[in-house]
């Protein structure tokens, strides 16, 4: 996850998209890296006209469904930009591409909210003030970063998960000592004797078993 930021309850999401893909590149270009956005994927939620406008002028090709509308737009009060900005998006979502996009957002991007708000907690805070929940809420994200490169290089990226992973290591080493064990005893049990050897005595040999 490239950007993570709390909003005020009474600031829509379809005001901060453009604000916050420049802030995921702005971060990308902290990090070193030299990718650069061009296609952005978001729900019906995301839909504006001034935020497809300002992604248009981005050069951001966006993949926004449109949100249901009582009655048909009208294209009389709005400018050339905003009118091609929506045709263009809505021509993006009836494409194949447009809804393979919605499908990875609705796998990757949705699911890593639900670990972070859910599982990680982040869902309530006892904090005070946006600006104090704004300083925890990305380190919430960092770690759930941490997790996923955690994972592609040791297999493992949460304590629970290291944790289960630790017990079944111990399960697999003691089953193989155990394994050993038995296969040691019974070679000693199945050792024929050699010849001119005396044979055992089961009373001073109890696990010998005479031929």
């Amino acid at each position: 996850m490239l950007s993570a930021t709390v909003q005020d309850g009474t600031e829509p999401d379809s005001q901060i998209l453009c604000d916050a893909v420049i802030d995921a590149q702005e971060n990308l270009q902290r990090a070193g890296s030299e990718a650069v956005i061009t296609e952005v994927a978001a729900d019906k939620g995301y839909h504006a006209n001034a935020q497809l406008a300002g992604s248009d002028e981005l050069g951001l090709r966006t993949y926004i469904p449109e949100p249901s509308l009582p009655c048909q737009r009208k294209w009389t009060d709005k400018c050339n930009e905003v009118v091609r900005a929506i045709t263009n998006n809505r021509r993006r979502m009836k494409r194949p591409k447009g809804r393979q996009l919605q499908k990875l957002r609705s796998e990757r991007v949705e699911r890593s909210f639900a670990h972070i708000c859910e599982t990680g907690g982040a869902r309530r805070t006892w904090l005070r003030g946006l600006k104090k929940i704004n300083k925890r809420y990305p380190v919430t994200v960092a770690a759930h970063n941490l997790g996923l490169i955690m994972r592609s290089l040791f297999g493992t990226g949460k304590p629970r998960e290291f944790a289960a992973l630790r017990a079944l290591q111990l399960l697999q080493t003691s089953t193989c000592t155990a394994l050993a064990a038995i296969r040691t005893t019974s070679g000693f049990l199945t050792t024929p004797r050699r010849s001119g050897e005396p044979p055992c005595n089961p009373r001073h040999h109890p696990v010998c078993v005479a031929p």
